[in-house]
């Protein structure tokens, strides 16, 4: 059966109110995240510079809290949404290869040893890039290139530095770019 003319705008009507959605649902991953490593990294840093035996906790507290609220959020968005564009099919393929990379490179701490933020930042910039170009939203691409060019400057200092680095990488390309995402999503609506 062909749709008719009024249907068609239908279609394409919910297409375009699934990707505002979208806009607004990404936001809250840039946000959390970036907020919970920013914290956990100036914690890190500051814990590190009172001599604090258990400098690491930040990491251990926030990290797992923040899987568990993503995971809840990621749920109840998924029950909710009825209709996936083709931004959403390629844009979980990123994320996959965006947590396997990141994953691998945490597992692999004590190997990398101070060049595991580096290539954090890295893998950042990469997943930045990428899912900025993909919801053509500039400051994601730029926050993208700044996790870049912070990557390769922390390979260069100690890792104290390293933790600093870290967090203006996350204020940056992922605090900044989703409050700017937030507030285009509500512009839009």
């Amino acid at each position: 059966k062909q749709l008719t003319q009024q249907e068609s705008l239908a279609v394409i009507s919910r297409m375009i109110k699934t990707a505002q959605n979208d806009l607004e649902d990404s936001s809250f991953y840039y946000l959390i995240w970036g907020w919970l490593v920013f914290v956990a990294s100036a914690s890190n840093y500051l814990l590190r510079q009172t001599n604090y035996e258990n400098d690491f906790l930040p990491w251990v507290i926030l990290m797992p809290l923040g899987g568990i609220i993503t995971g809840i959020y990621s749920y109840k968005h998924d029950r909710k949404q009825r209709v996936k564009s083709y931004v959403d099919d390629v844009m979980k393929y990123v994320i996959i290869a965006f947590l396997v990379s990141l994953f691998i490179v945490l597992f692999s701490m004590s190997k990398l040893g101070l060049a595991t933020y580096p290539m954090v930042m890295i893998i950042y910039g990469i997943w930045l890039f990428i899912s900025g170009g993909a919801i053509k939203f500039q400051p994601l691409v730029i926050g993208g290139i700044v996790n870049w060019a912070l990557a390769i400057a922390a390979f260069f200092v100690e890792f104290d530095l390293q933790l600093l680095l870290l967090a203006a990488a996350v204020l940056l390309g992922y605090i900044i770019p989703g409050h700017l995402l937030k507030s285009r999503f509500k512009k839009q609506n």
